[in-house]
């Protein structure tokens, strides 16, 4: 037996007449035949008799919906007691009565005779009166004693020998054993005796390797691969079962190495036979465990098998297999879309479901149906979402292509604000985050800025969100991930397309329509994020301030003006971060190298956002405002001077976490040498001349992107840092 079938002991209704019966016929048939090979045809009807006594069918059918992940406790109870009333009617018939009988006989005969052979034997060799005294010194009787001693030593060995191996060590209590641990319970029974004989014929037909090497995995491929959808059905039950136990890992290691198995499964899933409804639900849980390791490329039909698990319909699953074919059709679609999910794991499925006729609306479909409140509802929509995530956030021309095919769905702007406005508690944190991060995603490219722009009550959920909304999610990793998606959704949204301080027409719309759902508080609240958030977040709003102060239009003049306000303590912040990176730098301990770095790195996010927000102040506002903002800061021109030239030495390498620092410290030199002679005397002063001209032959390919997304460029500019430090006069 294989090492999987071990467990603890216990006692169900089993198939104990059929299996004991089949296998002391096939026994004696097997002695009375001068041991000829069971497997011969004649011999068949031994080896298939314990089946076709208990009738498989009846037994097999008891596992029906075992598949099945959402069932009510309602449903639970209804179907063990069908399956205990159907179990038993498929005992009481004559057939199984008159075996049963049949076997109950022959048992007691063969431990009547078992036990009186070893009585017999025992008295025997005890007695040691095997001839009479007065023939004891005859010639003819010298050595019966030592040749009756063997016998009945023999015979003695054989019974005890036998009374272990056949009544102590039964099968049957190990196929119990096994049914109970990996709760297969009485449907389990058969396939398990089955796995007996198998292993019993392999033996007595001299295949002990193969006898030995086959599990209950390899058992259950075989199945999987025979013709009989009857035998499909119990393969891919066992795998499914077999895959809930602590021995998951080991099987799944067996089945990868499977090919075969993988296509049944994949193509079981295109069935929509209603009598198949349990073999596709079992092969569906299969295939859910397989998919993270799988590529679609090489298993060409498992995205149409996928999609034909969205598009399960009531009249495709068996009404007389499930109690409620609504919640069947569910679970399909739940497991559809979870193996989906799972696939596009990697990156060049997704290349694959790019080309996929019709499942991407699908998914989304799935994202409109059912309720929130209901737990199985909710997962479909949760594991949809998911999966769209992962879809749009796919790098490459994939990427932009699904991208573009989400954003030009007519529903997803419909589910997102649906999710958005919804307060359900204790399942918004989960929608939330998938919604935004798809939002961010889609925010990348033109069709979907231009959709999410067009839906105000969108923007006005993002504008709430970040201005304290938020607070309203209790998890604090769910609201951290929330405030990082909102707002880097909301800067693609208002992001420039061209190279220019002020905004393109395009992005203007964009600015305009957050502009225009933004009021006076909502403004106060978001500026006031620049001081009391943490760096990251800060980072981001700064961002954002930078794109909706690049606006030229007049209308929102009261809202400029909060943004302004907040030029000094972003020259402050400005300050106190080149001011911490000097005295880091001067503490020149080995140990503190990788510290200076991640500091560095830190800080160069932040500096870019704040200097960038520094440079849409000053230029849509007046030289005034720069003034004031320094007096109120507390900072001299040369000292500012000062630490935009140590940003420049330092950042001589600028990485994808911050492209463009170097960009808009050079744009900020640019406005004040433009704005005021008397800055150039300060900058000549500090030899600035020199630096600037470092950083113009240091400039790399990276610094010509605004930012980067998901490790991509986005965003290039139309100008290099070479051309911007030569318009500095």
């Amino acid at each position: 037996m294989a090492t999987v079938m071990a467990g603890e002991v216990g006692f169900a209704p089993t198939l104990v007449w059929a299996v004991s019966l089949g296998r002391k016929m096939r026994i004696i048939k097997f002695i009375l035949a001068g041991f000829s090979t069971p497997s011969k045809p004649e011999d068949q009807f031994f080896i298939r008799l314990p089946e076709a006594i208990i009738k498989a069918d009846r037994i097999a059918v008891l596992g029906r919906g075992s598949w099945r992940r959402h069932t009510t406790e309602q449903e639970k109870t209804e179907n063990w007691l069908n399956m205990i009333f159907e179990f038993i009617s498929a005992l009481l018939n004559i057939r199984s009565c008159l075996a049963g009988l049949f076997q109950s006989t022959l048992g007691y005969v063969q431990l009547a005779a078992v036990i009186s052979t070893m009585i017999i034997s025992s008295l025997r060799l005890k007695r040691q009166d095997y001839v009479d005294p007065i023939y004891q010194h005859s010639y003819d009787h010298k050595n019966i004693r030592w040749s009756l001693n063997i016998f009945y030593a023999l015979a003695l060995s054989q019974s005890i020998v036998y009374f272990l191996t056949v009544i102590m060590a039964s099968p049957l209590v190990r196929i119990v054993q096994v049914s109970k641990r990996y709760k297969i319970v009485i449907w389990g029974l058969l396939p398990l005796a089955r796995y007996v004989e198998e292993c019993f014929l392999k033996c007595v037909n001299g295949n002990l390797r193969g006898a030995v090497s086959m599990d209950l995995v390899s058992f259950a491929k075989e199945l999987v691969s025979s013709d009989s959808i009857d035998n499909q059905l119990m393969g891919f039950r066992i795998l499914d079962h077999l895959l809930r136990s602590k021995y998951k890992w080991r099987v799944l290691k067996k089945i990868r190495a499977s090919i075969g198995t993988i296509q049944m499964a994949v193509h079981m899933l295109s069935l929509k036979i209603g009598k198949d409804t349990d073999t596709r639900g079992h092969a569906a849980c299969v295939l859910l465990e397989l998919a993270p390791d799988l590529q679609v490329e090489s298993f060409p039909g498992i995205l149409p098998a996928v999609s034909s698990l969205l598009s399960t319909n009531k009249g495709a699953t068996n009404s007389e297999s499930c109690s409620n074919p609504i919640t069947v059709m569910k679970e399909f679609k739940l497991l559809g879309v979870q193996i989906l999910e799972k696939l596009v794991d990697d990156q060049d499925n997704c290349t694959q479901v790019k080309d996929a006729k019709g499942l991407i609306p699908k998914i989304i479909e799935l994202t409109r149906e059912g309720r929130l409140d209901c737990k199985l509802d909710f997962e479909i929509v949760h594991s949809s979402l998911k999966a769209l995530l992962k879809l749009v956030s796919t790098t490459g021309e994939a990427g932009e292509e699904l991208r573009r095919q989400v954003s030009g769905n007519f529903h997803i702007m419909e589910v997102i604000k649906k999710i958005l406005t919804d307060r359900t508690e204790g399942q918004q944190a989960d929608l939330l985050v998938q919604a935004t991060g798809i939002l961010a995603f889609l925010a990348v490219d033109d069709i979907g800025r231009k959709e999410i722009r067009s839906s105000r009550l969108i923007v006005r959920m993002l504008i709430s969100f970040l201005e304290g909304e938020m607070n309203a999610v209790q998890d604090p990793i769910p609201r951290k991930v929330m405030e990082s998606l909102v707002t880097e959704a909301l800067v693609l949204l208002t992001t420039p397309f061209e190279e220019k301080i002020v905004v393109s027409t395009v992005s203007e719309s964009s600015v305009q329509a957050m502009l225009a759902e933004a009021t006076v508080q909502d403004m106060e609240n978001i500026v006031h994020v620049l001081t009391n958030e943490s760096a990251d977040h800060r980072t981001g709003v700064g961002k954002l301030l930078q794109n909706l102060r690049a606006y030229q239009g007049a209308e929102y003049t009261e809202l400029f003006k909060i943004i302004d306000k907040a030029l000094p303590k972003v020259l402050e912040t400005i300050d106190l971060a080149v001011g911490k990176f000097e005295s880091d730098s001067s503490d020149e301990h080995p140990s503190h190298a990788q510290e200076l770095i991640e500091s560095a790195e830190d800080k160069g996010k932040l500096l870019e956002s704040f200097i960038g927000l520094t440079v849409q102040i000053c230029t849509n506002g007046d030289e005034m405002v720069f003034t004031d903002a320094l007096r109120t800061a507390n900072i001299t021109v040369d000292e500012f001077v000062l630490k935009l030239k140590m940003i420049l030495t330092v950042y001589k390498s600028p990485t994808a976490y911050f492209p463009g620092v170097r960009r808009v410290v050079i744009q900020q030199i640019n406005w004040m040498m433009n704005k005021n002679p008397a800055y150039i005397v300060v900058f000549k002063k500090h030899e600035m001349d020199m630096i600037l001209k470092e950083t113009a032959e240091t400039a790399t390919k990276l610094e010509n992107f605004l930012l980067f997304h998901s490790g991509v460029g986005a965003f290039e500019h139309e100008e290099s840092i070479s051309s911007i430090r030569s318009g500095e006069g």
